[in-house]
């Protein structure tokens, strides 16, 4: 087992420029995920969950959770896999072909993500959305009407840049995830009862 590395120029990020159909897109998304992150401690203008109504505990409740991974059809184990030591990422991305040319894998919404002991899966992957996204580490793949955002987080230590996250996932999950937690539990319980 051991950590995976990043590399300081990725192979898989070729085109720097965003089309205006990309930047349009950009500008929804960025917002919210950089900006005005759920992680109070990365932005000053960051909106915790519970100005959007939810309650405080709603980590502990798996309600929010539930619903964000639900439209993006993740599944703990198939296309959502969770890290606690980082020498096991290796390992765990090849099991979720998140390992090296993850890139060219992008038919299907997948997260490989580390979680510490101090912050809870939903925060981690939106930390690492965050991550990706403010140091220019994804690339946009159009698929019809949609993009797929091919994503990578990494931290520079232990003597390099240490992946903590890869990622695949449409823009148009990005956004009924932002949609959601905007709309905050009343809608939210709404949407949910109308699915019964």
């Amino acid at each position: 087992m051991s950590t995976l590395r990043g590399s300081e120029q990725p192979d898989w990020i070729q085109e720097k420029k965003f089309n205006r159909k990309e930047l349009e897109t950009l500008k929804e998304i960025l917002p919210f995920y950089i900006i005005n992150t759920l992680h109070e401690s990365y932005s000053y203008r960051s909106i915790p969950v519970t100005e959007y109504g939810w309650p405080e505990n709603i980590w502990n409740t798996g309600a929010l959770k539930d619903q964000l991974f639900y439209v993006a059809n993740l599944t703990m184990n198939h296309n959502l896999f969770v890290v606690e030591r980082l020498e096991d990422m290796s390992e765990v991305c090849k099991q979720a072909h998140l390992d090296d040319q993850f890139y060219q894998y992008r038919d299907l919404e997948r997260i490989v993500v580390y979680v510490n002991s101090r912050t809870n899966l939903v925060l981690s992957i939106f930390k690492h959305i965050r991550n990706s996204l403010a140091h220019g580490r994804f690339v946009m793949y159009p698929m019809g009407e949609d993009y797929m955002f091919v994503m990578e987080s990494v931290d520079n230590s232990r003597g390099g840049l240490v992946v903590k996250a890869r990622m695949v996932l449409r823009a148009s999950t990005l956004m009924k995830w932002m949609e959601i937690i905007r709309k905050g539990p009343e809608e939210s319980m709404q949407r949910k009862r109308k699915k019964k």
